[in-house]
């Protein structure tokens, strides 16, 4: 190896493009004591012709430049052996992307270099790649101008080196690049796993494997490719097992069964699920199911706005069989960025109107020990741990709002929320949540208070009138009685909600869970 010469690589297919950069090549400034030289290759597969190129040269110093690029700093090749003083430096280009958004292009990415930047980066563009060490290129996975560079670019920090935006040292005048869909999916599948944090899919299942089927698809369909899908199952049948036997060789999927599991200890166990090396978590209930860029779009959301801790979209509602009954679109009529305090006071104004846990892409930093309830001391709220996890992360910062669709939400007969024995538990951890919402003091005037006690007034008197219509009782209609009776109560006495004792305990819960309501 050369450690003074500098080979310049260019693949040559238009004699005029190719004659115009040698031109201004020629007024380099070659640095004291190193020689360079200018080497066309040719043939079809660009990066097989770099490849050969880079084995056939001995020197140490390499740059691959496109041949519709002109050098316009004569002094760039002194600037860029500086750069390569760093030794942790693999690669050097003229411009690229500080981070690459999740759908893998580095030309339109959100966080690109501006210009005159100088510093270390994720991707650099391949009009100029310079190295200062020898990588196969991936001829085996790209042939032609797309995604080789920035298939590169990982390579070396596979690698262990650094990449590097260094000077403003050419102009480049080729035509705007359309996509190769299919290079594009080939760079994803393959370098995801080192681009993008890993998100945990946690999927609770009984006795639908139709729906867990759609839902599972759901998942495996995403743009967006890190992530792992960990399901329990505690159906009291073999159907579901049936169905996911296919799908096992998939080494991103988790699946247990638990044959004596309830359905609360069902929930439970995923609940404790923690991934150390997943940043981010979304549960998918086995009767909804993702549209295919709902990841894609929500993990750029929490890479591009460090200030948010909840993302959610839109979603629409669909039947027993699939089809699109409503949506929840013109809430806000277009793509939201609210405070966290603001967007909190409105679940007391609107229910729950950022959604069930299939609509939230969770970061998990934002919790509180991986723990899905606002207060450590709600054990018995995870009938509306949605609520209650959505609470806790808006104390952490703002959340983001998608207007468009991203997830479907069933509405069928087997939906457990409809039931009345439900909407009473529901209604007994919303009130239970008002209450630690005013101790956090989430209200800032009186006027925002009253209308939150009404709200929960409303939402208590609703389902305490279900109950008994349907002539439905138990502890926990007893309790939301109570519930109701001291929440009025706080209207006129300077607003202290002091709650009695909710009455049940955790297995009569789950009893009253199993119960058919209506």
């Amino acid at each position: 190896m050369d450690e003074r010469k500098i080979e310049i690589i260019i693949h040559a297919t238009n004699e005029n493009f190719l004659a115009r950069l040698i031109q201004s090549l020629e007024a380099a400034v070659v640095p004291e004591n190193f020689s360079a030289e200018i080497q066309p290759v040719t043939g079809e597969e660009k990066y097989f012709a770099y490849d050969e190129a880079m084995r056939a040269s001995d020197a140490k110093y390499k740059i691959y430049l496109d041949e519709r690029a002109v050098v316009t700093d004569e002094n760039f090749l002194v600037e860029l052996l500086e750069i390569f003083y760093d030794k942790k430096i693999g690669a050097v280009g003229t411009s690229g992307a500080i981070e690459l958004s999740t759908h893998g292009v580095s030309l339109t990415s959100d966080k690109r270099a501006p210009k005159n930047f100088c510093g270390e980066a994720e991707i650099v563009d391949g009009f100029f790649f310079a190295t200062q060490y020898d990588l196969p290129w991936r001829h085996d996975l790209f042939k032609d101008n797309f995604f080789g560079g920035q298939a590169q670019c990982v390579e070396f920090k596979r690698a262990g080196y650094k990449i590097f935006v260094g000077g403003d040292w050419i102009s480049y005048s080729g035509e705007n690049f359309k996509i190769n869909e299919a290079a594009r999916n080939i760079f994803l599948d393959e370098y995801s796993k080192d681009l993008f944090p890993l998100v945990s899919v946690l999927i609770p299942t009984f006795n639908r494997p139709k729906y867990f089927k759609q839902a599972l698809d759901s998942v495996l369909n995403q743009t967006y490719r890190n992530f792992e899908i960990v399901i329990s199952d505690d159906s009291t049948n073999d159907e579901t097992e049936a169905v996911i036997q296919k799908y096992l060789d998939d080494p991103r999927i988790k699946y247990f069964r638990h044959k004596g599991f309830t359905a609360h200890d069902n929930w439970k166990f995923l609940r404790a699920y923690d991934n150390p090396a997943a940043e981010y978590a979304n549960w998918l209930m086995d009767d909804d199911f993702f549209y295919p860029t709902k990841l894609e779009k929500m993990i750029e959301v929490y890479r591009t706005h460090p200030d948010v801790s909840l993302v959610t979209s839109a979603k629409d509602f669909i039947d027993a069989d699939g089809k699109i009954i409503g949506d929840t679109k013109n809430l806000f009529g277009c793509d939201v960025k609210i405070p966290g305090d603001e967007a909190a006071r409105l679940l007391f104004l609107w229910d729950n109107y950022i959604g069930e846990p299939t609509t939230v892409l969770i970061r998990k930093k934002f919790l509180r020990d991986n723990d899905l309830c606002m207060n450590a001391d709600e054990t018995g709220a995870f009938s509306l741990v949605d609520v209650s996890t959505w609470l806790q992360l808006l104390t952490q910062g703002n959340m983001f709002r998608f207007t468009e669709c991203l997830s479907s939400f069933r509405l069928h007969a087997e939906h457990a929320g409809g039931s009345t024995n439900v909407k009473v538990l529901l209604a007994v951890s919303y009130t239970k949540l008002l209450k630690d919402s005013m101790d956090k003091k989430i209200f800032k005037n009186e006027n925002e208070l009253r209308a939150a006690i009404f709200f929960i007034l409303d939402y208590d008197l609703r389902h305490l009138r279900r109950a008994f219509a349907g002539n439905y009782r138990g502890k926990p209609v007893e309790t939301l009685e109570k519930y109701f009776a001291a929440t009025a109560q706080a209207l006129s006495n300077g607003y202290k909600l002091e709650l009695p004792p909710r009455g049940y305990s955790e297995e009569e819960l789950e009893r009253e869970q199993l119960k058919e309501g209506d």
